[in-house]
């Protein structure tokens, strides 16, 4: 299945330094690619970077197209960062597809790059940092820097490669990302009113969505705010509720059109729905 991904132009047989002047025509060498596994391995292993898909021919987390691929740098130089002992992960070697040395490792100093190719691309530039940050949770012994949107990953010429040919499925990268925000919910739970009441203009609602993370909560909570949405706006309410769904094209759509007046569960959901579930993740009426 080829992946989207984007490679540099640039062969580095050792990484750049910072503030040096090749930088601004690096930035702008990465090109737009669809690649199988051995096309990804080919080009690291021939020290090609590797980043998500940019449009602009510009890398930035402004200029964000897509990324099917994750990816985790362990860098302890001990046992834990050798690429046997990370082929013996559960998760890596269930849903990992490679993983090799990187361009910093030394047989006395190991250190190894996991390398996740998604069954899916992620779209928004939000949600694959959250991705990122989720997995980066799930092993705390990875390089926290792994998590930027625009971030790329040295090539590493002539490096050491275990093909996992693991595919990670975007289903269980949102739940991932569900137990990662979960972890702190102890600290933004409060008790909700059943009384609770603000002004509903779409600003308002607006700014409460914004807290609550549409890849962070179960399908049934992300349906109710979409009728909750839908209750209190109608039609006019889709762009608003497709800014925050992150759906495929058209679901939020054909959700609205699927919507009853009278509501479609035993209890009618409202815009109060949406309050009290933003006000759970740390929202506060202004």
């Amino acid at each position: 299945m080829p992946t989207k991904i984007a490679v540099s132009t640039f062969q580095c047989m050792k990484k750049i330094p910072p503030g040096a002047p090749v930088w601004n025509q690096f930035n702008a060498s990465f090109i737009n690619r669809e690649l199988d596994t051995r096309g990804i391995v080919d080009a690291i292993y021939s020290g090609h970077p590797v980043t998500t898909q940019h449009k602009n021919n510009w890398r930035s987390s402004e200029n964000f197209i897509c990324g099917q691929h994750l990816a985790l740098d362990f860098d302890s130089e001990d046992n834990t960062s050798t690429i046997d002992y990370l082929s013996n992960d559960k998760f890596i070697s269930k849903y990992g597809t490679f993983i090799h040395t990187t361009i910093s490792h030394k047989p006395e100093a190991p250190r190894a790059r996991v390398f996740f190719l998604l069954d899916e691309p992620i779209m928004q530039a939000k949600n694959y940092t959250l991705a990122a940050a989720a997995l980066l949770w799930m092993f705390g012994t990875a390089d926290r820097q792994c998590k930027d949107a625009a971030r790329f990953f040295y090539g590493a010429p002539g490096c050491e490669f275990a093909l996992l040919f693991g595919t990670l499925p975007l289903e269980m990268v949102k739940r991932i990302i569900k137990d990662y925000l979960s972890s702190g919910a102890n600290e933004l739970k409060r008790t909700i009113k059943k009384n609770f009441t603000v002004p509903t203009s779409q600003e308002k609602v607006s700014e409460a969505l914004r807290f609550i993370p549409a890849w962070g909560i179960s399908y049934d909570e992300w349906v109710e705010v979409l009728m909750g949405i839908h209750s209190e706006f109608g039609e006019s309410g889709l762009s608003l509720a497709e800014s925050w769904a992150d759906g495929k094209p058209n679901e939020v759509k054909q959700k609205f059109k699927s919507f009853r007046e009278e509501g479609n569960t035993s209890g009618k959901i409202t815009i109060g729905t949406v309050f009290a579930l933003a006000k759970k993740y740390g929202w506060r009426a202004q």
